[in-house]
């Protein structure tokens, strides 16, 4: 099966794969989250928090920096906020410091995306049998399009943090990705390495592959654990669902 194309992400060259999908498969599509499963990013995120909040007189201890991890726009503009530097995430100096930040992790991916072991030998095995694939991020976009094209340009579609489709764990940004594959849940897997993500996923009725140590929700038969990133292939990803 074969997406339409995203008209948000219309300049990637159609994937043409060598080996066809086998028929009896359910499974068409794999929804991949970003930081923190196809690459470590956050600690880019966090030194440049640290260094633009600092330099304003705000106070950055480790269990704010800590909660950035997996945040919206909006919470990251909160936990500036919080730093001290604004009375809230509505002033216009927290939009500043973000902007700043996401430029500061734009350029050192631009430079080096920190792509996890596996993550380029994944998405392009999964693309030579014909499986559609999408990243799900609550990223910028820039940000976002530089990961794709340094393990690439293999994405049907992008569903970033610029694109109005909410933040984990809302379902709504998974959706959105399935809604532009024209797929239904049934057809699609996600990988992703929070908790957030994965009940934004199984909030749409998608089956997850979650790396970590630890099942986030251990009652959950719609979760498989594996321990990191190189532990997935395609045969997992396939049969995830069954």
């Amino acid at each position: 099966m074969r997406p339409p194309a995203d008209p948000g992400w219309n300049t990637l060259p159609h994937v043409t794969t060598s080996t066809p999908l086998p028929q009896d498969f359910t499974i068409h599509a794999v929804l991949w989250d970003m930081d923190g499963t196809l690459m470590d990013s956050q600690p880019l995120w966090d030194e440049s928090f640290i260094r633009r909040c600092t330099a304003l007189g705000g106070s950055t201890p480790p269990e704010l920096v800590a909660e950035l991890t997996g945040a919206s726009i909006r919470r990251a503009r909160e936990i500036i906020a919080a730093t001290g530097i604004a009375a809230s995430w509505e002033d216009p100096l927290t939009q500043e410091v973000f902007e700043t930040m996401a430029r500061d992790v734009r350029e050192a991916v631009a430079a080096r995306p920190p792509l996890l072991p596996g993550a380029r030998e994944i998405t392009s095995a999964l693309a030579e049998i014909g499986l559609a694939q999408a990243i799900v991020s609550a990223s910028p976009r820039p940000i976002v399009e530089r990961v794709a094209a340094e393990l690439g340009d293999v994405f049907y579609t992008l569903v970033t943090g610029d694109d109005g489709a909410g933040s984990k764990p809302d379902p709504l940004p998974y959706a959105t990705a399935v809604e532009r594959l024209g797929m239904d849940p049934g057809e699609c897997v996600v990988v992703e390495d929070s908790a957030t993500g994965a009940a934004s996923a199984r909030g749409v009725g998608i089956h997850v592959v979650q790396i970590g140590p630890r099942k986030h929700f251990p009652a959950d038969p719609g979760l498989v654990v594996v321990p990191d990133l190189a532990s997935i292939t395609p045969h997992l990803l396939l049969w995830a669902a069954r």
